[in-house]
């Protein structure tokens, strides 16, 4: 069985780090566009380090720190600007694709990881996404792998969990990635009920 790191291997010659950073962006489960308080299991505390948790700096300035906290761990590695935090392309598309452009900028930057929901992609960003990182992409583009938290392939437990997609919601996220020649990835939790 392969894991994320043979993954990488396949895409990049040299070892990869994520490097987190905090968009400040929020969650439509949060903020009353579909519920309040998110899903039963949400703590932003615990998907960031410090660095990205205290940070009201820019996102060079999150990637620099996130650098610095790696130290020798990152030397000589690819570096990924890594959108964790609650759902990372919520938002107006044209802001979102300036915090990402933003990192991309960065030199020591070789992609994206972006963390979100299956039922935040809009048209207008993954048209972006297909013509920046897909099949649209000129020749030696950027990287981007995108991470759906599908959390359940089953609509009970999700409801049970409060997450406010269903499975079809997801699985259909999954298609149109693919479909657009995006790299994704799901975060699915063992264990529920």
């Amino acid at each position: 069985m392969k894991g994320i790191a043979d993954f990488f291997a396949e895409h990049f010659p040299t070892k990869v780090r994520k490097i987190a950073v905090n968009a400040g962006l929020g969650c439509p489960n949060r903020d009353g566009k579909l519920s309040y308080g998110g899903c039963s299991y949400c703590n932003n505390a615990g998907f960031n380090p410090s660095y990205a948790l205290e940070s009201k700096g820019s996102i060079k300035d999150q990637i620099d720190a996130g650098i610095a906290f790696q130290g020798k761990k990152a030397e000589g590695c690819a570096c990924l600007a890594y959108f964790q935090s609650y759902s990372n392309t919520y938002g107006e598309t044209p802001a979102l694709i300036e915090l990402y452009e933003q990192a991309l900028s960065h030199p020591a930057i070789k992609g994206l990881v972006i963390a979100t929901r299956p039922d935040c992609l809009e048209n207008g960003l993954m048209d972006y996404f297909e013509r920046r990182f897909g099949r649209l992409a000129p020749q030696g583009h950027p990287f981007l792998l995108v991470e759906l938290g599908i959390e359940s392939t089953c609509d009970r437990t999700l409801e049970r969990i409060n997450r406010g997609h269903d499975y079809a919601c997801a699985r259909s996220a999954v298609l149109e990635l693919h479909r657009r020649g995006i790299l994704c990835g799901a975060h699915i939790i063992l264990g529920l009920p």
